[in-house]
């Protein structure tokens, strides 16, 4: 979505707002390849890379696999005299997959597991959408890519760690149940300190809602060593030792320090075919503001700066719009509002997807409860002023019985009133020199001579930053 470095209030409240589906982002490329868990997305089938969930394994020695006469299904033996499989899915040589939980063994048409020597009938694969007929029909099986998961020969405990997901419609996508889920949150906002025109910062963090659970938790229970396997996460488990009588026993833990998930940009909705957009099971990792809706209809913006490695701890301030802090940007008016932060991670759910708005009313409401504060006719407002930010100029207070505030850059979590209150506060701003504004605008021809837009964008935004 596009932004710009200097926005009016109203270019704050765009950003803010809910996501919309982008419907005419024919530009944003439904899977680009920066989903390390899955080899291929629309618009070819969709395929996981071999960074399988835990003990899952894409056509096994162990699992002899029987095309059926028609093509159109497999019969799976394990072979295996340890292990269970509990999970398989099929792929379609024009699809997705299709995932089956439950199985026809001979004992029983529903069979919670294929236990050693027995055989599974008839796994279909999906259908597909014909492009001449657009009618769905029964696709044949690929069976090289067949992929089963195992636990131990115990029925209490199943390795299901995929879920087939309903959309994108027809796409036989299929989601990992093991995936946080990440909110965006505001953090902060104020009233730019050193911008003669009235411009405002914007902070944004995120909470973790949920985490992953251990690999052994998720994989049926049976296997201690287990460890976790999404490639878009590091540090995320780790090997903690017990001292036990004459030995030591170790397991396996999630590393509540160190853990975190990569979700590199990725808009709300690239289409995905003529008639649906995603994300999907993709990422998300998408800024959304109101000026997108004036620029290139074809391709859709999502990083703005934003943080893209996530903490298990969270972060309440990952990400500040409008100054210095991680990658501000500032708006000056109503007109630029609402913003959005959408977040998913890659692989998880469609219905995790989380997202975050700060609206005009919003920002109104947030300069009114300053005002209010500044006339003793309301509390302290709750929302942390953004580094680098002053609260807002007071107005219509015959008296003010509470002074302004300042959040100063180098120690942002501190806010110290302010000496000087009310309109004569603007009189002890520091202006530029003269050397510093010429400065300012050679640095802004330098940068209108940069190459690409985003070049362009990025040194613009430094520019703002200088005494100007």
């Amino acid at each position: 979505m596009r932004f710009r470095l200097a926005l009016g209030v109203s270019a704050l409240a765009a950003m803010m707002a809910v996501p919309t589906v982008a419907s005419g982002a024919i530009g944003n490329r439904y899977n680009d390849g920066q989903d390390l868990a899955v080899r291929q997305a629309a618009p070819a089938n969709f395929r996981l890379d071999g960074s399988l969930e835990p003990d899952c394994y894409r056509n096994p020695a162990f699992a002899h696999m029987d095309v059926g006469d028609g093509n159109t299904s497999v019969h799976v033996t394990n072979n295996n005299p340890t292990r269970s499989i509990d999970q398989v899915l099929v792929p379609g040589l024009h699809t997705g997959y299709q995932v089956y939980n439950t199985f026809d063994t001979g004992t029983s048409n529903a069979d919670p597991d294929i236990d050693t020597g027995q055989q599974a009938l008839s796994l279909s694969a999906p259908q597909f959408r014909d492009s001449r007929s657009h009618l769905l029909v029964q696709d044949n099986v690929d069976a090289a890519g067949v992929i089963v998961c195992v636990s131990d020969h115990e029925d209490l405990g199943q390795n299901e760690p995929y879920v087939h997901s309903a959309t994108p419609a027809d796409a036989n996508e299929v989601y990992a149940k093991n995936r946080p889920i990440i909110q965006p949150t505001v953090a902060s906002l104020g009233q730019a300190a050193s911008n003669a025109a009235k411009t405002y910062k914007l902070g944004m963090g995120y909470s973790i809602s949920r985490w992953y659970l251990t690999a052994n938790a998720n994989a049926g229970g049976e296997d201690a060593a287990a460890r976790l396997t999404d490639p878009m996460g590091f540090s995320l488990d780790k090997v903690v030792t017990t001292a036990v009588p004459g030995s030591i026993a170790s397991s396996i833990a999630i590393d509540n320090d160190a853990g975190h998930v990569n979700i590199p940009p990725r808009i709300a909705g690239p289409v995905f075919d003529a008639v649906s957009d995603g994300p999907g099971v993709l990422r998300v990792n998408d800024i959304d503001a109101a000026g997108e809706a004036f620029a290139d209809p074809h391709f859709e913006q999502a990083f703005y700066g934003q943080t893209t490695t996530f903490s298990v701890k969270g972060d309440a301030q990952s990400f500040c719009l409008g100054g210095p802090c991680a990658a501000i940007v500032a708006f000056g008016t109503q007109g630029d509002l609402p913003v959005s932060w959408s977040l998913k991670a890659s692989l998880a759910a469609p219905d995790t997807l989380r997202s975050v708005s700060f609206t005009p009313a919003q920002f109104d409401a947030w300069e009114q409860g300053w005002q209010n504060y500044y006339c003793g006719k309301g509390p302290h407002p709750t929302l942390p002023l953004t580094p680098g930010t002053n609260s807002p100029d007071p107005r219509d207070c015959p008296v003010i019985v509470n002074p302004t505030e300042v959040r100063p850059t180098a120690a942002p979590t501190v806010i110290v009133n302010a000496a000087v209150v009310g309109s004569s506060a603007k009189k002890t701003a520091k202006k530029a020199t003269a050397k510093q504004r010429a400065a300012y605008k050679r640095c802004l021809k330098k940068a209108a001579k940069k190459s690409s837009k985003k070049a362009r964008r990025n040194a613009r935004g430094k520019c703002a930053r200088m005494p100007h």
